[in-house]
């Protein structure tokens, strides 16, 4: 039988062993398949009694089993500081429960500074319990400052006062012609407005395209807005003052607050105006359950205590507007009111698409606060463009507040409709659902908010140790739930879903691979009908696809770069010459939701589905490339990769590594469907070309240089999400790809470039912490506070970015970094093998953790689908579990073996090809030899329902020898260049960095050792790269245990203390337990010093690590201790390069991986006297802060500071 048959029956079949297994590390010394086959003759006696001892002998394993994951989840294996290059065998064993995470509360609480570090969070908050974001800001309208309501078929876009229809007015950083305008390709002005899923108009012309002259053969196709269902608006003073986003000032409100609840999807703005005697409360919702349905709640009351004393009365007109010039790239087909249902109605047709049209129908109850008896509108107003009805009410101060409810039933033709339905118009199904709804508004709002809690029950992601983490992977599902459904779409048609869904038109709302690649994958574990309605787009528009590829010449079919109402080539989306991994990309996507295999995705769905986009594609790229006879292999021509800054090059890497992976699926695929396979696909992805420079780094394209910027990750996408490594050398090849890349990527690029290198860093380092680093990398350059909604761009300033307005909110960002989690970070992927014998594909789930230094207590994905069985995926601080929780189904699982991994085999360039220097920390590494039942590739498991598997994590090793400061905790105490985080100094990764902002002024990193951890620094070393520093300081807080007890202590103590008083004493209490005095005499001010500056760290200290006790110090006297000093213990040491400059490298322009400069220093503590002397405790310290000014080159025309790869600290 062939190796891989015989894999899946021994994971079968010997499992019981594993189940009986107390230990991680039992090896079974003999195979069951070479054992002797001796029998001998048993008496009855002797046969009861061996059975009895082999049923005690059972029990007892599970027992001692169960008792020790039970009581402790440390399966212990430690290597000091070398990387165990292992594989472990893992224990299954019945399901233990929910495993829940450590909470270490200092570091939850340390994480909540990270919040600082946003854009625009100053005036920002987040409820961490009710996931509420908000801010207490009342700002002109900008798009970042927007929250949103959509239920995946409506959305609107909220503006400040809370409702309604509004233009930009503020650009943060410039007033530049065209600050306040939405990117490519419409280039038009942001605005605040509503949108329905798939509602596109066709265009014959936009105003910026790539390829222009396809204007001529085919309409590009983007989304139209529709009027803006939010608007309400009210007049006071025979219409005098008006309410609405155009008239109301920032002078005019005061005690504003607008929130979005991400636990049910509603935008909340409260608000007083005039003077504070008008108080105006709103909230929006898309009914997550009736799709067509959005409701608006408007409260408007008098504040009594602010009212004149003359006032008598107050007349207020509310209307209930439904306005044509809200929306746009549409034609007005009708308007009007409904009077005897005190309703408005408007429909409107997308440009030149007269098949489509979305009827829109607002109805409105009007009622005082405590009366049943609602008001009639007293008067319509109909114009051209505009319809509204008016209400006229009167506030006094017996009747002081009204509350208005607002109805609105939105349909357009591209919904779903049932049988019932279908022989209704849009405008009579808009009218039913609004008239049924009305006066229905707190049963509505009960059933949206179960809807919305339900679709929670699916899915949930926890990481205890970092608010910041947990609360960007909880925002990234809610943006991509609120703008997808997983019903009320039609097969036929799918669901496209555009790059920044229901509340933009930011990229002209048109589908890219953004949907493919980055969104559809991180829904696909939670929600596989949502991911599937996705993918039924691309199956939808296949035929188009067909036909793209015929006018083209070509067989098979051809997917255009961008998408809409319909697949054809067009200006924006050209099928050839540019982007042609997009075919990679939808085959990929479609295969995933096959080996994801949630119910009814089998071999019909393959077959009918998957296989025809997969074998057209082949098809399409068999045809497409062009065999080179000089290098023997086939090459691409004309197109352009990922990166975009790259046009019309040759032999993408991504491409053709995409080009070569599908068709090696064609093969499989079509094997195992007994399909007819074309010879050519195998000997094509067998010799398809792969540029490579001499030093063995994959070149992104034919030709690239050494000077090249990339915009986004490309060749690192070939081993996230592609897979593409399937041997030895392309693993160490993909190594040194993540390194050389690494330093090169775009400081302005988008957000969809480290939630890639998350996973690629997990899965190919065995050293440092730089996969969690990546993951802050993709979160703080590019979230925006105060809704947590991801820009495109890092730097969103046009005039320093290159001229790109940023696309808003980028949910591929949102899709990006759940991956970099859901897949990054746990090491899971979803694969398979092919038998050998048969040709029939097994699927199975690859799970190769690690352990996450920068995330103690680790990460929980609850509810994660596989195989249409429910998993819980748990990281602790030492074992990776995977626990079957729902179905019936065993599950197949491969560990990957991390003993082929060579992270530090790294050879740098010295100035001759031929001559290269080893890696700085280059070592022998352990080699420990495959345990049984592994193939060289990894160990085989089947695990059942209602069973778990644990595996010890693999332990990375520290990048550099004893170095105590490695992936511990660090935060800049100054600014950075925008996308650098101050965690790349720290993790282990010589090919990341932190950067100052400038290099006149002292940068300053603040770097925690951890509780009870405090070291007595000797040496150490910087690591530069090729921009060392002019100079370099060190300073250390002399340790104190009384400190170290205060913080322990103080969270806690704040956290149940309910008033200053109790705060007081038990604070008292604590000092006095202590033995700090009423006059504390612990000083170090004696210590001479330059400047100021050390106290200012000290604040700096208290603000990131406790906060509340920064602001107790100035209550309690007793605490001023804590305000000691740092000491200089390394004081403006001059930097020197340590590596030549490379002048080949440059002119010849060569792909290599160069030295970093790096500077080492030691500490004399003989010339430093701190108090008593002969007393040397004061040394050992938990805080450190690392402070560089300048860069070694006076002459140095780039004004950003020098790089700090790696900070290396010994005792």
């Amino acid at each position: 039988m062939k190796r891989i048959r015989s894999l899946w029956f021994n994971a079968e079949a010997s499992y019981s062993n594993l189940n009986n297994s107390p230990s991680l590390r039992n090896k079974n010394s003999t195979d069951n398949n070479s054992r002797s086959k001796n029998y001998r003759s048993f008496s009855r006696f002797d046969l009861i009694n061996s059975i009895l001892l082999l049923m005690m002998l059972f029990l007892l394993a599970i027992f001692v089993t169960a008792l020790y994951l039970t009581k402790s989840s440390r399966l212990t294996y430690s290597h000091a500081s070398r990387a165990a290059l292992f594989n472990p065998l893992g224990v299954i064993s019945p399901s233990l429960g929910n495993h829940t995470l450590n909470y270490d509360p200092e570091a939850r609480e340390s994480s909540k500074k990270l919040y600082e570090l946003l854009s625009d969070f100053n005036t920002a908050y987040y409820d961490d319990e009710n996931m509420i974001l908000g801010s207490n800001l009342f700002s002109k309208n900008t798009y970042s400052r927007q929250p949103y309501v959509a239920n995946g078929y409506i959305g609107s876009r909220i503006p400040n006062i809370g409702f309604g229809y509004a233009l930009d007015t503020l650009n943060f950083y410039t007033d530049a012609p065209g600050a306040l305008n939405n990117g490519w390709p419409l280039r038009n002005h942001r605005f605040a407005g509503a949108f329905v899923s798939d509602f596109y108009c066709l265009q014959p012309k936009l105003n910026s395209t790539n390829f222009p002259e396809l204007d001529d053969v085919g309409y590009s196709t983007v989304i139209s807005s529709i009027p803006q269902w939010t608007n309400l608006q009210f007049s006071l003073v025979n219409d005098s003052k008006w309410f609405n986003p155009q008239n109301v000032t920032l002078d005019d409100v005061t005690n504003y607050s607008q929130n979005l609840s991400m636990k049910d999807g509603i935008v909340t703005t409260e608000l007083d105006w005039l003077n504070s005697q008008i108080h105006v409360k709103s909230e929006i919702w898309a009914h997550r359950h009736i799709h067509p349905l959005g409701v608006v709640s408007l409260e408007i009351s008098l504040n009594t205590d602010h009212l004149p004393s003359d006032f008598d009365s107050l007349d207020v007109n509310i209307w209930d507007i439904l306005d044509f010039n809200t929306s746009h790239r549409t034609v007005l087909h009708s308007t009007g009111t409904d009077e005897k249902n005190n309703a408005v109605f408007m429909i409107v047709q997308p440009d030149n698409v007269p098949s489509s049209n979305c009827a829109i129908y607002s109805t409105c109850t009007v009622k005082y606060e405590n009366s049943t008896n609602p008001i009639n509108s007293s008067e319509s107003f109909e114009e051209k463009d505009v319809s509204s009805n008016i209400y006229n009410v009167i506030l006094t101060e017996d009747q002081p507040k009204i509350i208005v409810h607002k109805y609105v039933g939105i349909m357009s033709t591209e919904f779903n409709k049932n049988k019932e339905q279908q022989d209704n118009t849009n405008i009579d199904l808009a009218k039913m659902i609004a008239l049924n709804s009305k006066g229905n508004y707190e049963k509505l709002l009960s059933s949206h908010k179960r809807a919305w809690y339900d679709l929670y029950n699916d899915a949930f992601i926890e990481i205890p140790s970092d608010s910041l983490l947990e609360m960007t992977a909880r925002s990234s599902l809610f943006h991509l739930l609120a703008n997808t459904r997983d019903y009320n779409v039609s097969s036929d048609r799918g669901l496209p879903v555009g790059v920044s869904g229901l509340s933009s038109d930011s990229y002209g709302g048109m589908v890219f691979w953004d949907a493919d690649i980055w969104m559809e994958p991180a829904l696909l574990p939670f929600f596989p009908n949502v991911a599937q309605n996705m993918n039924n787009y691309r199956n939808a528009t296949h035929s188009q696809a067909k036909l793209n590829a015929e006018k083209y010449g070509y067989p098979g079919a051809i997917y255009p770069w961008t998408s809409g109402k319909y697949a054809n080539c067009t200006s924006t989306g050209p099928c050839v010459d540019y982007e042609y991994h997009i075919n990679v990309d939808v085959a990929m996507a479609s295969f995933s939701i096959y080996l994801n295999g949630h119910e009814g995705i089998d071999d019909e769905y393959l077959r009918y589905t998957t296989w025809p986009i997969i074998k057209n594609a082949a098809q399409f790229f068999t045809a497409y490339v062009k065999y080179n006879s000089s290098l023997g292999l086939y090459e691409t021509y004309n197109l352009t990769d990922p990166d975009e800054f790259a046009n019309h090059i040759n032999n993408g890497a991504f491409t053709n590594a995409g080009i070569k992976t599908l068709l090696k699926w064609a093969t499989d695929i079509g094997n195992h469907l007994g399909e007819v396979v074309d010879p050519k696909w195998s000997e094509i992805s067998k010799d398809i070309y792969i540029p490579r420079s001499s030093s063995n780094i994959t070149l992104e394209y034919s030709g690239m240089n050494s000077s090249v910027e990339i915009k986004q990750a490309d060749v690192t996408l070939m081993v996230y999400p592609l897979g593409y490594i399937n041997d030895e050398s392309i693993l160490n090849n993909a190594i040194k790809d993540l390194y050389y890349y690494s330093e090169r990527q775009s400081a302005s690029g988008p957000a969809m470039t480290y939630p890639v290198f998350v996973a690629a860093a997990a899965g190919l380092l065995n050293h440092g912490s730089s996969s969690q680093s990546y993951l802050y990398k993709s979160v703080l350059p590019y979230l925006r506070a105060p809704f947590a909604q991801f820009s495109e761009q890092s730097d969103d300033n046009f005039l320093t970015n290159g001229l790109t307005q940023p696309a808003f909110p980028f949910l591929t960002a949102n899709g990006g970094f759940l991956q970099s989690i859901l897949f990054g970070l746990t090491g899971i992927r979803y694969s398979y093998e092919v038998d050998p014998d048969t040709k029939k594909i097994n699927r199975l789930l690859r799970f190769n953790p690690i352990e996450l230094p920068l995330l103690p207590g680790g990460i929980a994905i609850r509810n994660f689908k596989y195989m249409n069985q429910v998993l819980d995926i748990i990281i602790d601080d030492h074992n990776g579990t995977i626990v079957h929780k729902s179905g019936d189904v065993p599950i197949h699982i491969k560990i990957p073996n991390r003993s082929l991994i060579h992270d530090q085999d790294i050879n740098f360039y010295n100035g001759s090809e031929n001559e290269r220097k080893p890696n700085l920390e280059r070592r022998d590494v352990d080699r420990v030899g495959d345990p049984m039942r592994m193939d060289r590739y990894g160990t085989y498991y089947l695990l059942k329902p209602k069973q778990e598997l644990t595996v010890q994590l693999f332990k990375p090793g520290l990048n550099a020898r004893n170095n105590i400061a490695e992936n511990k905790q660090i935060t800049n105490l100054t600014a950075g260049v925008p996308g650098d985080v101050a965690f790349s100094a720290l993790d282990g990764n010589n090919y990341t960095h932190w950067q100052p902002l400038d290099k006149i002024h002292r940068a300053k990193l603040l770097i925690d050792l951890g509780e009870y951890n405090e070291k007595e620094i000797t040496k150490g070393m910087i690591l530069w790269g090729q921009r060392p520093a002019k100079n370099i300081s060190i300073s250390i807080l002399p340790h104190s245990e009384k400190v170290e007890n205060l913080f322990a202590n103080v969270t806690e103590i704040m956290q149940n203390s309910g008033n200053d008083q109790l705060l007081n004493e038990t604070i008292g209490q604590l000092l006095d337990n202590a033995g700090i005095p009423v006059e504390n005499v612990i000083d170090f001010d004696g210590i001479e010093q330059e400047d100021d500056e050390s106290l200012d760290d000290v604040q700096a200290l208290l603000h990131w690590k406790k906060e509340d006790l920064a602001k107790l110090i100035e209550q309690i006297p007793r605490l001023n201790f804590l305000k000691r000093k740092f000491v200089k213990i390394l004081d403006n040491v001059p930097v020197s390069p340590s590596e030549p400059y490379y002048e080949a490298s440059r002119n010849q322009s060569l792909i290599e991986i160069l030295p970093s400069n790096r500077t080492t220093f030691t500490i004399d503590y003989d010339k430093l006297q701190v108090g008593d002397k002969g007393n040397t405790d004061w040394r050992k310290t938990r805080y450190i802060v690392v402070a560089v000014q300048g860069v070694y080159d006076d002459y140095d025309d780039d004004n950003k500071g020098a790089t700090i790869k790696e900070i290396v600290l010994n005792d």
